[in-house]
């Protein structure tokens, strides 16, 4: 099959987002404007009820704004906010424009949600106090999967300690009146449902996640829950679940089971909509908790990561987090997140252009086959204050069995798309600027899968792709950051996505003992890198970032990434160049994980990665929150400097922060 590039003038004005631009106009996976999206909006001095009202008056029936938004949030007037909210395509399409009218100036599109699974009838509800012990500390995690029935989780053998869980992926329970997406389970009906479904002491549990919404077979309904192991139960038993000296009853948790589809296809669908509405419910309860009248602290782990964004701690993952960390000043809220596991991914890239450097870069993108989800490369240009940025460099590519591209500068209006023997979209490279405050162009390649189940889909083709890039009105002290969006399908997923990696021959791999090598070498002339590897989600000033070792070398993980960030002038303080610190996520070499709840009572399984090493932190910190005035990474310094734990000899501190905190999590079955 032949394929061939052509320009493609973007119709209407310029898009905000290039990957919402290209999904709601994707001719391959076409969806029709009746559908209903979840989406992620940023709003500029603009209320959330201004905008409903906008919206009323030029597209009625368009916009369902969540429940989990009271009265107070909605007329509340900020600089900046985000917003969990559902619309239609020809919405969103005006909303992804820029000078929409409407106040919004950033939009990332979710999922397509079925109209049933969207309770039209809820309104927000009233807040209301929950007066708890004293030495209460809340304990939160959002995350895909979550066991709540397992003994680690429970106060005796039919009471839990889950005091707050939102389902998302659930159709809503009928005479619910305050749930928009999915439906919400208290501690009583946790309860509830653990006494009815025990008989003989033994928990019914496939019967128990059926009634709780998380599991249905009838309908093929899949969540990790049901498999041996599930990312959330393990995540959340290391960072709440019951150990020996643990004070059960005062760490109650409060959670949000995402939807298993966000997790799953991580290329395209972003999980932003889901974070943003699972962040603004658990927010809203965590503000009920009172102890003599004054707010109860909480502590939060997220542990999920992306490759891709620019790095700099402008994105709207960090300032989403951000947002929740500071949504209640009465409030003290830590987070924890994981440093990311992109170290040897080989998924980050670094175009610089001078005198002693070649006149033109190129990398070479492997693109795998049996590809089901779409692969993104993000070309992230230098900061610009200007209203109209220098055009830096120009970008052509090159696809196996394919013509190069015409040039694509990087400047607005500039799109090519690369076609098949038929007519049909197979890749995009266009050129969006992200506004203030990250104020940085972007050049997005978008590829479309190179397999599908479903016939006379168009599909892209696998194999080695070349990018070049040559210099336009780049200094030499500037340099064009490249980062390809994570593809990858998570463990306990159906097969899907394969993570596209850059593929240059002068990339040194392996050491000289045939081990890979963890860091670039010193003398590395390879555009592609190891250091700035550190998560997409990441890159914000006040979350603890922790990165993962190996207890038995006491060395950093191989796949634990690196700093530093872009440094702009946009860059929120204080700026991070790396992880924090770092937290056991393997027990050796070869017994690679660390043991935590599995899916059902009684079990126990290993998962690696810096997901398992925030956790650990995260059950830390909230031992500390109460008694300590510092902010999170101010404590985790003092905690770092008074463990009894080495320092990594010549270890950059881009990968270690500020060295290792040694965190036993000392098993028992339960109270």
């Amino acid at each position: 099959m032949s394929y061939n590039w052509k320009p493609a003038p973007i119709d209407g004005p310029a898009p905000i987002d290039a990957l919402t631009y290209t999904r709601l106009s994707s001719a391959t996976f076409p969806v029709t404007d009746e559908a209903w999206w979840s989406a992620m909006i940023e709003l500029e001095e603009t209320s959330i009820a201004a905008f409903e009202q906008l919206v009323a008056q030029a597209f009625p029936q368009e916009l369902l704004v969540p429940a989990a938004y009271d009265l107070g949030d909605r007329a509340a007037l900020k600089h900046r906010q985000f917003v969990a909210i559902f619309a239609r395509k020809p919405l969103l399409s005006v909303l992804n424009r820029k000078d929409n009218g409407f106040g919004v100036v950033n939009v990332h599109l979710g999922m397509v949600t079925p109209e049933a699974w969207l309770n039209f009838a809820a309104m927000p509800g009233e807040d209301t106090v929950e007066e708890v012990g004293p030495g209460t500390v809340l304990t939160g995690l959002i995350d895909d999967g979550l066991g709540i029935a397992h003994e680690l989780f429970r106060t005796g053998p039919e009471t839990t300690r889950v005091a707050y869980c939102a389902v998302l992926p659930s159709p809503p329970q009928e005479g619910d009146t305050e749930t928009t997406q999915g439906r919400v389970l208290n501690a009583k009906q946790i309860d509830s449902y653990l006494k009815e479904f025990t008989w003989s002491d033994l928990l019914d549990e496939d019967l128990f996640y059926s009634q709780t919404g998380q599991v249905e077979m009838a309908e093929g309904k899949f969540s990790p829950v049901s498999l041996r192991r599930s990312h959330g139960t393990h995540v959340m038993g290391l960072s709440a679940g019951y150990a020996q000296g643990a004070d059960v009853t005062s760490r109650p948790i409060i959670c949000a089971v995402l939807p298993p589809r966000v997790v799953e296809d991580t290329s395209g669908i972003s999980l932003l909509p889901s974070l943003c509405l699972a962040l603004q419910m658990l927010s809203k309860r965590a503000s009920r908790y009172r102890v003599g009248g004054k707010a109860v602290p909480f502590v939060l782990n997220f542990s999920y990561g992306n490759f891709s964004g620019p790095h700099d701690g402008t994105d709207e993952v960090s300032r989403l987090f951000e947002q929740f960390l500071s949504a209640d000043p009465q409030q003290k809220r830590w987070m924890t997140l994981p440093a990311g596991n992109g170290n040897l991914a080989r998924a980050h890239g670094v175009l610089r252009f001078g005198e002693d450097l070649p006149e033109e870069a190129e990398l070479f993108l492997r693109v795998l086959p049996d590809d089901n989800t779409a692969s993104h490369v993000e070309f992230w240009m230098p900061y610009s204050k200007a209203v109209t940025p220098p055009d830096y460099v120009s970008l052509t590519v090159t696809p196996p069995f394919g013509a190069e591209s015409l040039t694509v500068d990087a400047r607005e209006g500039q799109k090519q798309v690369l076609c098949d023997s038929q007519g049909r979209v197979v890749a995009t490279l266009m050129y969006t600027f992200e506004p203030a405050p990250t104020a940085r162009g972007v050049i997005t390649l978008a590829i479309e899968p190179t397999a599908s189940l479903k016939q006379g889909q168009a599909l892209a083709p696998s194999g080695r792709w070349k990018i070049r890039a040559k210099p336009k009105e780049i200094y030499p002290d500037q340099q064009v950051e490249v980062w390809i969006r994570r593809d990858q399908t998570l463990p306990g997923y159906r097969p899907g996505g394969r993570q596209s990696f850059f593929d240059n021959g002068d990339y040194q791999r392996f050491g000289p003992f045939g081990r890979p090598l963890p860091v670039d070498p010193v003398d590395d002339i390879s555009p592609v890198r190891r250091s700035g590897t550190l998560s997409g989600f990441a890159d914000g000033s006040s979350p603890m970032v922790i990165a993962a070792f190996t207890r038995q070398s006491h060395e950093v993980s191989d796949y634990s990434a690196a700093g530093p960030l872009t440094v702009t002038p946009m860059s929120p303080s204080p700026f991070r160049s790396g992880p924090d610190a770092v937290a056991e996520a393997d027990q050796s070499p070869v017994v690679w994980g660390v043991l935590s709840a599995g899916s059902r009572c009684g079990s126990y399984v290993r998962l690696n990665g810096t997901s398992v090493a925030a956790p650990r932190v995260a059950r830390l910190a909230s031992d500390h929150i109460a008694d300590c005035d510092d902010p999170a990474r101010g404590w985790l310094m003092q905690a770092v400097n008074t463990a009894r734990f080495e320092l990594y000899p010549g270890t950059d501190k881009d990968r270690i922060g500020q060295g290792g905190i040694d965190i036993p999590v000392d098993w028992n079955v339960g109270p």
